[in-house]
């Protein structure tokens, strides 16, 4: 205790210039600090639009209602899709047509064979045969590229034809 009291009052003016220099840094710590917030507060104020009747809560809660709408939306499109997918599996996309000469005597390849198929190969053949009497058109049923009738070799060209369409 007594160095205490001899080392302050022979040191007072080292003490009072360190404690200066603690203030005065200090006080450029509350300046810079007090910048940092003011800059904080306008990003805050630009971030919440300054209005009054500002909440982000409402906010939030308004975010996941629409986010819970998307996802219900979301779910009924894939159902539809789902839909439309088998519907498009039964649509005929695939076809092929052979024109060729049913009777020998006649000229001008006036008789056809023409394959409608879906994307696993069923459909139909339509076979139209052109004479001289008229015009006989033939249907023939095809289950995966099968038919359970006996084919021409022109009604086999088609429906190889049709079934390798997009290949």
């Amino acid at each position: 205790m007594e160095m205490l009291n001899y080392y302050i009052p022979n040191n007072i003016s080292v003490i009072i210039l360190v404690i200066s220099g603690i203030t005065l840094l200090l006080l450029i710590l509350l300046i810079v600090n007090s910048i940092r917030i003011k800059k904080w507060k306008n990003k805050y104020y630009q971030f919440m639009n300054t209005k009054d009747d500002f909440n982000i809560e409402d906010v939030l809660q308004n975010n996941i209602k629409n986010i819970k709408e998307l996802k219900d939306t979301l779910k009924e499109q894939k159902l539809e899709i789902r839909d439309l997918d088998k519907h498009v599996k039964q649509s005929i996309e695939k076809t092929a047509i052979v024109k060729y000469n049913a009777f020998d005597n006649m000229g001008g390849q006036l008789s056809f064979v023409l394959a409608l198929l879906n994307q696993n190969d069923s459909g139909l053949l339509l076979n139209g045969m052109h004479s001289r009497e008229g015009c006989y058109i033939y249907i023939k049923e095809i289950v995966n590229g099968k038919s359970n009738k006996v084919l021409s070799d022109e009604e086999k060209s088609a429906l190889e034809d049709a079934i390798n369409f997009n290949k």
